[in-house]
Formats: structure tokens, sequence, C-alpha cells
């Protein structure tokens, strides 16, 4: 039973509040798929190697809206589209 330890340990660390990266790459996948573009261009790559943002701030704000709204798809889905 150590990889359950392992695993659930690596599990809660990507879907923790206090690591942004995990959002920010949902969030930048579902706004790709809505308009074909990610914020961040590379959307595979979010590393020093790949793009930076066109709209850091957008991406941040949609990241942390999505942790606060309780990680719901949905929710997300709907704040992007009926956005300005």
């Amino acid at each position: 039973q150590p990889r359950a330890g392992r695993r659930r340990a690596l599990a809660d660390w990507i879907a923790d509040a206090k690591n942004p990266l995990t959002a920010r790459v949902i969030a930048n996948r579902i706004w790709q798929f809505h308009f074909g573009r990610g914020l961040v261009r590379s959307s595979s790559n979010f590393g020093l190697q790949g793009d930076a943002p066109t709209h850091p701030e957008l991406l941040d704000w949609l990241a942390t809206d999505f942790i606060d709204g309780g990680w719901k798809f949905k929710r997300l889905h709907k704040r992007i589209m009926l956005s300005n």
C-alpha cells in the first residue's frame, strides 16, 4: 500500500490551491477549446521554454476563480463564454 500513499500525496499536491499551475493549465485549455488558441500559445509546455501568456492577469484570474469555484468545469466554461 505504500504506492497508494504516494499517489494520494501527488494528487493532493496537483489539486492544492497553493499550486496554481494545474488551474492555469486547465483554464488555458478551456480557453483554447472555445477560441482556438490558448492564452498561452504553447499549451503543452508551461515551462521555461514555453511561450509567455498573452494576458497573464486574465489567466491568473481565471485560474483563481476556477479554484474558488470548487474546480467546477461547467462554471469555468460559463464564466468564459458569458464574459465581455
